[in-house]
């Protein structure tokens, strides 16, 4: 019997088009300035779109693919024996795991390296600047429709963390996938909607810089489309893991990405937890046929 799924209601929050982008690429400053400078560290401008519906995913779970939707849902409960806690049980012990979970999940997994990995909770934080080279700070959920690398940007990250397989990549096929699941407890108060990849068009997506003293990076924030289909995963468990694209090659699969965002329940209980999460990107390789 199919699960009655509870749909959301929520404002996303997209990027709003400025006749600046004509003339500078919008782009973001991950790096502190000298106090009373008058450099800007951003010219991005965000807000919130129409009340959109996000269906629940529930009992239709085995419906969405990475190809024809640019996710899907796997089954996976981690070994309490891993320390999240720790840098060392993370290298050691949590990314070999969850590299054997792609290996066994997503289909021409022929390569597979993680290429970072971060904590979010949905509580107040200090204002300090986001350390970007600091994989174990947490922060909050990210509530921006965006998807992680734009191409440019993905091919960035295949040049960084895998050189070795940069020509058997452009002959073969390329993706950066993220894995992203709750901690600790289902979500209560705050969670990831997904969007449809094949009702993503290549103007929705408008590219940004992200720079750090250390990495210039390549994004992609969405414009807010009416044909924008999101889903989601009432009270979504540590045990339910999305892997979505955030970028592929192929150009011949009906979702080349998923743009995603955070939002809040709009039913949420006083003594409620906030949402813990993980997140773990991974350069995905395909190798060419005469190759594989």
């Amino acid at each position: 019997m199919e699960t009655q799924g509870i749909d959301e209601q929520a404002r996303l929050i997209y990027l709003q088009w400025q006749d600046l982008y004509n003339k500078e690429k919008p782009f973001q400053v991950f790096a502190n300035v000298p106090e009373g400078s008058n450099e800007r560290l951003t010219n991005l401008v965000f807000a919130p779109g129409p009340p959109t519906t996000i269906h629940d995913l529930r009992g239709k779970e085995e419906t969405f693919t990475l190809d024809e939707n640019g996710f899907k849902v796997v089954q996976d409960k981690m070994p309490v024996s891993f320390d999240l806690n720790s840098r060392e049980s993370i290298k050691n012990d949590v990314i070999p795991y969850l590299e054997d979970l792609i290996r066994r999940d997503v289909e021409g997994a022929d390569f597979v390296r993680c290429i970072d990995w971060g904590f979010r909770k949905n509580v107040e934080m200090s204002k300090s600047r986001m350390d970007v080279n600091d994989n174990m700070q947490i922060l909050n959920p990210g509530r921006q429709v965006h998807c992680d690398q734009s191409p440019k940007g993905a091919l960035g990250r295949l040049y960084q963390h895998a050189p070795e397989m940069a020509e058997l990549a452009k002959r073969g096929r390329l993706r950066i996938i993220n894995m992203w699941r709750p901690l600790n407890h289902s979500t209560e108060d705050n969670s990831l909607t997904l969007c449809d990849g094949s009702t993503i068009k290549a103007s929705d997506l408008v590219e940004a810089d992200h720079i750090s003293r250390t990495y210039l990076g390549n994004t992609m924030y969405g414009l807010f489309s009416p044909q924008h289909k999101w889903y989601y995963l009432h009270h979504h468990t540590p045990e339910e893991v999305f892997l979505f694209k955030i970028f592929d090659s192929d150009p011949n699969v009906a979702a080349k990405c998923s743009l995603h965002a955070a939002f809040d329940y709009s039913n949420v209980a006083n003594d409620s937890l906030p949402r813990e999460s993980m997140e773990i990107r991974f350069v995905v390789v395909t190798l060419p046929t005469s190759d594989a």
